[in-house]
Parts: structure tokens; sequence; C-alpha cells
């Protein structure tokens, strides 16, 4: 049916719109909504009704049909203040204000302008119009964000369609990328198009491809192949709840197809709508049909890889490695080998794939997606000279043989090396750019991931705000995009933001939705890293149980996918819980257990995340040389890979360390180095302040240690750590009874000792527990004393701590008159042994024997000041 109103004419059988300056180009679904206004002409038409008739009520948001009549009226030329053809009624509806003329139909013949104008719209009504269906989508062209530890690292895990001879007599014109191998068009025009959309998509030239197959689809309806080729490429534009329509649409025409052909549509169908094991099944069938089709093999293998079957992925692949068959194309071998170390976190192995790889290419877009990968594993492995070197060849390669599809990509790995150098807004920059090359490209889903990186990059600049605000609108597109992995990724980031922006309440939301958006797409890696960061944000809050709880769940998923990077990630986590629960064999033998796994894997940052726990261990064990060698060599591999964040926690704790072995000469060398901006995480600049604040208070700067403290609280109050703005009310206790405001800091004590043994925090409490005893026996309350000692004493065995029961012993030898000198010199030696020289020595300046002078001359020598403290609080 073709209908006039004023001066336009469209044609709802070949969905065409024209005007006084010829065809007017529209989205598909525009079109849609423009027949159905046409056809209910003059009727108000709600937002839900449009929503049911048109969308077929996908999980989309009204915005997506006021988007849709802004576009309708930029073609008519219309506008909602003064309207000729489309009326608002606010918070109603729209109406078509004319009464189309219907026209005799057109006669039967090709359209003379058809070969040299594009076309936009859906097929004619001899094909079934696509009807939105529900489900979820796996791509075969994809970024895939990881985040793990609290950052976000963006593994370019793309898997690029490859040339294949499928066809022994096709070998040249139908490449793997083609879905189907039957159904193509007849009409030698729609072939010609056809042929030029498949050429488009193995470039990755999606607007090109997508109008060819949109054109093929006006002259021939009825081909199955452009339709399901149409989805392939609407998938890979991120348009998710398009391509499923189009690819419903091509089911419904397949009934004459071959079953290879058929089977092929209802794996790639069933992968479009997360239905993985259905998918798996359909291609396993292609696959024993025809053993010797690497093409449905590499699509099996892609298949068993996103559903975390690694065990037959990997089964597979050596299946098709021993192929002797040139229709098995190496370099697309060696890229899936990449994949799969990367999901392994193996970079190492990741890098040498990738070489191969690109030592395998026939071509030089081929040469840049091996380099493309060869860089972000280095990228991950934190080798920056060799990043820089992998892009140098391909601007390069690009400058020689120029492929705009591989533009973004690049420009998203110079954005992330400009994150990992610390040039903050000058990556935001560069993401942006990528978005906006992405978008010009048709790349949509590849603009998200940009704009989302972005984000992550703005809440290391301290710009929460902001990050959240483009968070939020970019989750309502990945809504509409229909992509829930796109969703779950973007919850996760967001998550992130409003944490450090102190929203804990929010942020636990995002993980949460992150979490179920990921069970209900079957994503096991994605559900495995979700449950690890909504883990941490339970840690945070204090809520300890609930956080083993997850990282438990996460580690099973983890050794299921195969993910030993992220399996030994979830068990450094649950050492730090071991640790403050005070099991420490349990937590040694964690972080041992993940310390070997991530050398496996070449993983050097969390090596050097790792040296830095197992150097916390090593400290409350009493190894104070070893925990100094490991902060240090954690130091300098943060400090090589730029990890600013892990960095300034280790400056903060190296610090603390040698301040106890009256090295304060080293602390402040270490610490006054440091130049804190607005940019540095809350967390962080509070170990920075708390560790000078501590500082300060030994020197006896009591009014510059009050501050620091206080200015530690204020940061971990604001960014929500319930946990640790404890620790700095318990700083400001031990400051208030170095200053003899004794019942002050025994009410304070008391209370946190209260609330740390409520939240299972056994080392935190222990601590309180020293400075209430030390408190009472400054007070001469010696029997209270004596009771919170032996509380003490028990709480130790059983959660040691080699500098907490040193202190214990220093308050229980100034109890004992009689042996006080003896005792306490006991106590210096076996302090000394330990490298806690800072007690040793305040150990013999109280034991007011020999060398009692001697202690406080040398004290006074290393800067700390011996006047004005109660006799029995340690230091």
């Amino acid at each position: 049916m073709r209908y006039r109103f004023d001066s336009y004419i469209f044609d709802t059988d070949n969905a065409q719109l024209r005007g006084p300056q010829g065809e007017i180009a529209l989205r598909p679904i525009t079109v849609l909504v423009l027949r159905y206004l046409i056809e209910n002409a003059q009727r108000l038409i709600g937002h839900e009704e449009l929503l049911d008739k048109v969308w077929g009520r996908q999980a989309v948001s009204v915005g997506v049909v006021s988007q849709s009549i802004r576009e309708l009226r930029q073609a008519l030329g219309d506008s909602a203040r003064n309207s000729r053809f489309i009326e608002t009624k606010h918070k109603l509806g729209y109406r078509f204000l004319l009464q189309p003329e219907p026209l005799a139909e057109a006669t039967d013949g090709p359209d003379p302008a058809a070969a040299d104008t594009p076309s936009v719209e859906l097929p004619a009504r001899t094909v079934p119009v696509p009807e939105a269906t529900s489900g979820r989508f796996s791509s075969g062209a994809r970024a895939a964000t990881v985040i793990v530890l609290g950052s976000v690292v963006v593994a370019l895990l793309v898997w690029r369609p490859w040339h294949s001879a499928r066809d022994a007599e096709r070998a040249e014109t139908w490449p793997a990328v083609e879905v189907l191998h039957d159904g193509r068009p007849r009409e030698p025009q729609a072939l010609a198009w056809y042929v030029e959309g498949i050429d488009a998509l193995r470039r990755d030239d999606l607007l090109t491809a997508r109008d060819r197959f949109e054109r093929v689809l006006k002259r021939e309806p009825g081909s199955v192949a452009a339709m399901t080729a149409l989805a392939d490429t609407r998938a890979r534009s991120g348009m998710l709840v398009e391509a499923r329509a189009w690819a419903a649409s091509a089911a419904a025409a397949a009934g004459g197809l071959p079953r290879t052909d058929q089977l092929r549509l209802e794996g790639f169908r069933a992968g479009l709508e997360y239905r993985r094991n259905e998918s798996i099944a359909a291609l396993q069938a292609l696959h024993q049909l025809d053993p010797g089709d690497a093409d449905a093999g590499f699509r099996l293998l892609d298949a068993l890889i996103d559903a975390a079957r690694m065990n037959e992925a990997g089964e597979l692949l050596g299946q098709l490695d021993a192929m002797k068959s040139p229709a098995v194309d190496r370099a697309r071998l060696s890229l899936m080998k990449a994949r799969m170390a990367a999901i392994r976190g193996d970079q190492k192995a990741r890098a040498q794939a990738a070489e191969a790889a690109f030592d395998l290419a026939s071509s030089d877009h081929a040469r840049v997606d091996a380099l493309l990968e060869l860089a972000a594993a280095r990228m991950l492995a934190g080798d920056l000279d060799e990043v820089r070197a992998s892009l140098a060849r391909i601007d390069a390669m690009l400058q020689a043989t120029p492929w705009p599809a591989a533009a973004p990509r690049r420009q998203m790995l110079g954005a992330m090396l400009l994150r990992e150098e610390g040039k903050f807004a000058e990556s935001i920059a560069s993401f942006d750019a990528a978005a906006e090359s992405a978008l010009a490209l048709g790349q949509r889903s590849m603009a998200l991931t940009a704009r989302r990186d972005a984000a992550f990059v703005m809440t290391n600049l301290g710009e929460h705000a902001r990050a959240v605000s483009q968070l939020t609108g970019l989750l309502e597109e990945s809504k509409q995009l229909g992509d829930p992995r796109a969703e779950a990724s973007t919850l996760d980031v967001l998550s992130i933001a409003q944490q450090r922006a102190g929203d804990l309440e929010a942020a636990e939301v995002s993980a949460k939705a992150a979490l179920q958006a990921c069970l209900e797409t079957g994503d096991i890696g994605g559900e495995a890293s979700a449950r690890n960061n909504l883990g941490m944000l339970l840690a945070r809050s204090g809520r300890t149980a609930d956080a083993q709880e997850q990282w438990e769940k996460a580690l099973a998923l983890f050794e299921r996918g195969g993910d030993r990077r992220g399996e030994a990630t979830t068990r450094s986590n649950l050492a730090i819980l071991y640790a403050r629960a005070g099991r420490v064999d349990a937590a040694r033998e964690a972080n041992e257990a993940a310390l070997v796994a991530f050398r496996e894997v070449d993983a050097t940052l969390d090596v050097a995340r790792l040296q830095f726990n197992l150097g916390v261990q090593d400290r409350r064990a009493g190894r104070i040389v070893a925990a100094e060698a490991r902060f240090r060599e954690a130091l300098d591999g943060f400090s090589r890979m730029r990890a600013s964040d892990f960095r300034l926690q280790v400056i903060a704790s190296l610090g603390e360390l040698l301040l106890l072995r009256a090295d304060l000469e080293g602390a402040d060398t270490l610490l006054s180095a440091v130049e804190l901006d607005e940019g540095v995480p809350a967390q962080r600049r509070a170990a920075i302040e708390t560790a000078r604040a501590r500082q300060a208070a030994l020197r006896g700067e009591n009014e510059s240690a009050d501050a620091g403290f206080r200015l530690a609280l204020e940061l971990r109050e604001r960014a929500g750590l319930e946990d640790w703005v404890r620790m700095s009310e318990l700083d400001l206790s031990e400051l208030a009874a170095r200053q003899g405001r004794l019942e002050a800091a025994e009410q304070s004590a008391r209370e946190l000792r209260r609330a740390m043994r409520a939240g299972n925090d056994a080392h935190a409490a222990a601590q309180a527990g020293v400075l209430l005893a030390g408190t009472l026996i400054a007070q001469g309350r010696v029997e209270q004393a004596e009771r919170m000692l032996d509380d003490l004493e028990k709480e130790l065995l059983e959660n040691p701590d080699a500098l907490l029961t040193l202190r214990v012993d220093l308050l229980r030898a100034s109890l004992r008159p009689a042996s006080k000198g003896a005792a306490l010199e006991r106590v210096a030696a076996r302090a000394r042994d330990t490298g806690f020289e800072l007690l040793a020595l305040r150990a013999e300046m109280l034991a007011e024997g020999a060398g009692s002078a001697l202690a406080r001359a040398e004290l006074g020598r290393r800067g700390v000041a011996v006047d004005g403290m109660p006799p029995p609080i340690p230091y």
C-alpha cells in the first residue's frame, strides 16, 4: 500500500518514504513507527500502544518512542510546537494529523533508482516483519571488560571473521564471515549487493554492509542469507534487539534451507538470545555432519568458550589444530588460542599466540588484528614499552594500508596506555575520541565500551559525580540496545564510581544488579567477576561473612571456567579476610597459592600485590626484614607499571614499617616525596595521611598528628569505609593517651574494641585491647588491666601477632615491680631480634636500668619524643 500526504509518498510494501527531494533515509524502527501512525491516522496513540505494536514490548524505555518521533519530525520538516503532521499530547501520546490518501499500487518491476539509492528500511510484507524476540546475545566480535580488584582492564578479546574455503567452488567469493551458505539472492543486482555486503562485513565496514543487505532485501525480500547477514551486522554494531528480530524473520523463512544451514541459523539465533546450550547443540550437530567444515568448528569453539566450557573448547582446539586441511586458517586458530589464554589470565601465552598469528597472517588486516591482540596482552602484563612498540607498528601498517574499522580499537589501546601512565585527562579525551570514531563507523557497542572506560578513568581523577552521570546514561543505552552483558559491565563500573563517591548503598544496588544481569544471561565469567566485586564492596563495608560467601562462589566459578588469574585473585581476597579473622596459616596458604598462580600466568601487577599482602603477614609474624623486602619488591613493581593507586598503599605501609624500626629519617624520605592531589582515591590518601600523622606523633608534634588523623577519618567516612573509620578513631584515642588524656582514651578504646569484636575484626580488636590495658595501668587500675591482659593473651594465641604480643608483654612486665627491669630487658631483646627497634628502645628506657639512659638518648637521636607520655603506654 502507498499513501500520499502533503508532498510526501509513503510506500509500506517497500518501506520507503519519498519527499520533494527524493527518498528520505530513516531507521527501520522509525519506518515502522511512521507506518503505524499513518495506518491509525487522526487517532491518539499512547506511548504504551506504540511500544507494544512497534517494539513488541522489548525491555526498552519510553524514550525510544520520542527518539523516533523526533527523527520523523526532522525528516518531514515538522516541529512539536507548530505541528503539521505529528501532534504530541503531553503524557498521552501522539496523533498523525492528516488523513493520508491511498494510491493505486505501483506496477511490478525493478525500481530504476534502486541501484544508486541507499535503502535503510525493513523488508517488504512478503516476508514477515521482524518481531522482537526475548533472550540474550553472544557475539563473535566483542570487547570483554574484566573488572578485578576495583580496576577496570579492557581486554580486546576480539574474534575476527576470517576468510575460509568453506565451499570449494566459492573459496574466493564466500569467506567465513558468511553465516549461511544457501538462501542467497538470485536476482543479479541483489546478488551483487549481497557480495558487496559480505565483503564489507569482512572488513568490519558495518555501515556499508548494512546498506547493501537492506538494498538486497528491498529487491528480494525472501533472501534468508541476506536477513541473517543483516542480523549479524546489527549484532556486531551492538543493536541486539534489531539483530534478534532479523534472525527471527530469517528463521521463519528458512524452511527450504538444507539441514546444515538450518543448523547454522539455529546456532546463530540461539547465540543471539543467550541460549548457549542450544547454540552449542546445533553447532555440534553441524560439526558432526561435516567434520571437515573448519568454519563450523571455529563457530562451535567460540560458543564453547562463551559458555565457559573450557575443557571441551580445549579438546576442539586441538582437533582443529591437528586438521591438515588448507581450510583451517592458522592465523585465526592462533588468535583463538590467544583468546583462551586471555581467559586463563595467561598474558605471556596470549602474547605468544598473537605473535604466531601475526607470522601466519596472509593480509595486512589480519596482521593488524594480531598486533592489537599483542598490545592488549602486553598492557595487562604491565610491559608498557612493548605496548608502545606494538602501537607504533600498528600505526605504520594502518598508514600504509588504511583500515578505518581498526581505528577505534587502536585509539582505545592508546587511551589505556595513557591511563596506565597516570595521564587521566588525556586518557579520557582519547577514550572519547575512540567512541566518536566507533559511532561514525556504526560500532555502537564499541562506542559504549569506550565511554564506559572513560567514566572509570574519571573516578581515578576524582570526578565521581561526572562518572556516575555518564554511566547512568550508558546504562539506559545498553538496555535499549538489548545487551545485558554491556549492562552488567556498566553496572560494575557504576558500582565502583558510587563507592568512591561514598554512596555505598547505591553501590551495593548496582553491584547486585550487575550480578543479576550475568545470572540471567548464564555468563559464567561475568558472574564470577561480579561476585568478586560485590565481595570487595561487602568487605569494605565490614560485612565479612557475606563477602566470604561471594568470594567462595566466585572462586568455584573461576575454577570451572579455567580462569587462573581470576582464581588467584579471589584466593588473595579471601586471604585478607582470613588474616583479619586471625587465621594466619590459612591466609598465608591462600596467598602463597595465589602467588604461584599469578607467576604461572605472568601477571606482574598481581605478583606485586601479592608480595604486598605477604609482606603484611610477615610483619604480623615478626619477620620484619622479610616484610620490608616484600614491600620494596611490591613498590618497585607498582612503580614500574605506574600503578599509582597500589603504589600509594605500599608507600604508606612501608613508611609505617620503617617507623616500627625507629627509622624516622627513612620514613620521612619516603612519605615526604608523595604528592597527594584531589584525584587520589580516599582510601589511599587516608593511608598516607595516617602514616604521616604517626610519624608526627612520634616526634611529639601532637597538633600535626591530630590534624592528620582527623583528615584520614574524614576521608574514610566520606568513602564509607566503616572498618577503617574505626581504625582512625583508635589512632585518635592512642594520641589522647600519649598526651595523658587517659579517661577519654579508655572510654573510646573500650567502645571501639566492642564494635570491632562485633564486626569479627580480631586484629583490630586486639589493638584496641592493648591501648585499653595501657590506659588502665596508667590510671592505677591494676586488677582490671590484669584481666584485660589475660583476655588479650588468649586472643593472641588464636590470632597471633608478633608486635601486639610484645606490647602485651611490655604491659605485663610493668605490673611486676620486683622483676620489672629484667622482664622489660627480655621484651627489648625479643623485639630487637624480630626487628621492632622502636619498641625495643621503649622497653629499655622503661626498664630504668643501666641501658635506660642510652635508650633515651638513642630515641632522641632518631627524632622520637621521649617526654610527656605515660610510662606504660607502648609505642
